[in-house]
């Protein structure tokens, strides 16, 4: 009997926006949205941006997030710019210490400090 042939894998990416490598540096913080009932879970933490895009970011924390949880973010790209507020955040995947999430909720007015943010690093990479 022959052995099933093995494919390569294929990925395939579903974000409607390209994330943008962020300069080292870049920090998050960010508060769980619904405060969990077991004792001991972690309702607020740290970390570095490692990536964003406007409708969302990829992080690293030692602080672990649960994927389908949704968080208040505040990034802080640099200390140049002001700290810009997420309203709220889903995690969509996690790998390690490195998570995935989805901007739910964005003030207008934040949503442009992003689009001007990554516009800016565009043009500074060109």
């Amino acid at each position: 009997m022959a052995l099933p042939q093995t494919q390569p894998k294929r990925i395939i990416d579903l974000r409607k926006h390209p994330r943008i490598p962020l300069p080292a540096g870049a920090l998050f913080s960010f508060r769980r949205l619904v405060v969990p009932v077991r004792l001991g879970a972690v309702v607020e933490g740290e970390g570095a941006i490692v990536d964003l895009s406007i409708g969302g970011c990829r992080l690293l924390s030692d602080m672990p997030l649960d994927i389908g949880q949704e968080y208040n973010l505040i990034l802080q790209i640099s200390f140049e710019r002001p700290p810009i507020p997420v309203d709220a955040a889903v995690v969509r995947w996690t790998d390690a210490s490195i998570y995935g999430l989805k901007f739910t909720s964005v003030a207008p007015h934040d949503e442009s400090q992003i689009r001007d943010l990554l516009l800016d690093i565009r043009r500074s990479k060109t």
